[in-house]
């Protein structure tokens, strides 16, 4: 699931909205025959779907969603490993976005460079509460939701990646209620404690 192809044509469906199989393929250098092997194979286990309008290789695809939340709990056997697989994919190509932010920053505007930022927020919270905050950084994004052609003059694509983990390892009663839900054992859970104290570390801009 990790092919390459696969994860350019998921990142420029959900970056840019519908394309074909032609037009993607044009973009990324492949065949359109090529592009829409790996197209069905990525609509397979429900990262894309079918748009409306078209045929065969005019047939436009798109993103299920103009954000990806890939939750493995709710999935088993060969759809969670192919799951993994794509997250960890993913997950490169965005620090390889960040690196590259870093890397460039400088020769983007000073407008550009303010609005930029790095963020880091430890604390203690609930699972719910946790949740909670899920929700609610999904719905400040949900406006800015929107096809390439409704974009507002100026600009840019833009990245804004975010985690929100346990720091503390998993310990005997998460694995406990997991097992009672009829969860998968030991599904998750980072392995670095964090630190007693709430710190909180304003934004780093690039200048």
């Amino acid at each position: 699931m990790a092919h390459p192809v696969r994860l350019q044509l998921l990142e420029i469906l959900r970056q840019e909205g519908s394309l074909t199989a032609t037009e993607l393929g044009e973009r990324i250098g492949e065949s359109p025959a090529n592009t829409s092997f790996h197209l069905r194979t990525l609509a397979k286990y429900g990262f894309i779907e079918e748009a409306e309008g078209g045929k065969g290789r005019s047939r436009p695809w798109r993103s299920i969603s103009g954000g990806l939340a890939i939750h493995e709990e709710d999935l088993d056997g060969e759809a969670r490993r192919a799951a993994q697989v794509v997250s960890a994919g993913l997950r490169n190509l965005v620090f390889r976005r960040i690196e590259r932010w870093v890397a460039e920053s400088a020769s983007y505007t000073k407008k550009w460079r303010s609005a930029g930022f790095e963020m880091e927020f430890q604390t203690r919270m609930t699972a719910d509460e946790l949740a909670e905050v899920s929700e609610q950084i999904m719905a400040v994004l949900a406006p800015y939701r929107r096809p390439a052609g409704e974009a507002p003059k100026g600009a840019k694509r833009v990245t804004i990646a975010t985690w929100g983990f346990p720091s503390d390892p998993p310990d005997r009663r998460d694995q406990s209620a997991d097992r009672g839900r009829g969860a998968p054992h030991g599904s998750g859970g980072a392995r670095d404690r964090g630190r007693d104290a709430d710190r909180t570390r304003a934004p780093r801009r690039p200048r």
